[in-house]
């Protein structure tokens, strides 16, 4: 799928008080590019948005962020939920479930997070640089929604394949069968540390209270899984968002910030809820 900046464009042209020309010799190009890229008349190759996202960013103009308040006011108005994916990999229109992994959180779906700056920091260590946007309307979806619990822990170490043994115990399969029968999952945003927290609930070393706090201190919000046909026919693509470097930089401090901040949660949640709650045998007999 090609990108489009011309709106872009514009808006960084006005906001500087800039020609197409002054663009133009800024950043290295013709002023028959900027006008054909303005017009949509040629398609932009990825140095040159790096170039032109590179520039506005310096100047204090975050294109990305600027969109997503539009996206987002344009979405509430008409009753739709305005949800990012990062994707590491180029991703072909209409989206496609059969190419889900099965190993996912809650298995097979596509999944999306609720604003820019998640979807960008899952893939800011990447080399990918784009975001994609996207509206639902849930209206007539079937949605189950997760709380960091021990149903959560357990729905995410089944579906990770770290749990199998326990397939046929009534609670997984309950678990199972609530997420089978939906169109969407709403649950909190695992990332590695809580896989690897799940991981010690899942080998014994710790309770399922001391990991549902502990996986609480590192709330990371919310992510949407698309996980039907029907959900997938109320998904509609909105744009692309280009990361550039100077902002990928950006996300990938606050990631590594909200990590360092998350481990001493973590710590302080083991220490103080040692003891109670469950261990895993316990519950999964």
């Amino acid at each position: 799928m090609s990108m489009h900046i011309s709106n872009e464009l514009k808006v960084i042209r006005e906001v500087l008080s800039l020609t197409q020309e002054d663009l133009a010799s800024i950043i290295g190009v013709s002023s028959d590019s900027v006008y054909r890229w303005e017009n949509e008349k040629k398609e932009i190759e990825d140095n040159n948005i790096e170039l032109i996202y590179n520039f506005a960013y310096n100047k204090g103009i975050f294109i990305n962020k600027i969109y997503e308040q539009i996206m987002y006011e344009d979405c509430e108005k008409s009753g739709l939920k305005l949800l990012f994916h990062g994707a590491k990999n180029v991703i072909n229109m209409p989206v496609d479930l059969q190419y889900s992994k099965e190993n996912n959180d809650f298995g097979k779906g596509f999944y999306l997070g609720e604003n820019f700056e998640q979807a960008s920091t899952y893939i800011a260590n990447t080399t990918s640089k784009y975001v994609y946007a996207f509206s639902l309307d849930t209206s007539d979806l079937k949605i189950v929604k997760f709380n960091v619990n021990t149903e959560w822990m357990l729905a995410i170490a089944y579906y990770r394949g770290w749990i199998i043994e326990y397939k046929d115990n009534n609670l997984i399969k309950n678990i199972v069968k609530k997420i089978d029968d939906a169109d969407v999952i709403i649950a909190p945003i695992a990332d590695n540390r809580m896989f690897d927290l799940i991981s010690e609930f899942v080998d014994g070393s710790i309770t399922n209270e001391q990991c549902e706090h502990a996986l609480a201190a590192t709330n990371l919000g919310s992510q949407y899984v698309v996980k039907t046909n029907k959900a997938i026919n109320n998904l509609k693509f909105i744009k692309i968002c280009f990361l550039s470097n100077n902002e990928k930089e950006e996300y990938k401090n606050k990631r590594l910030a909200n990590n360092n901040s998350n481990l001493n949660k973590v710590k302080v949640a083991r220490i103080e809820y040692r003891g109670k709650g469950q261990y895993i045998d316990e519950f999964l007999k």
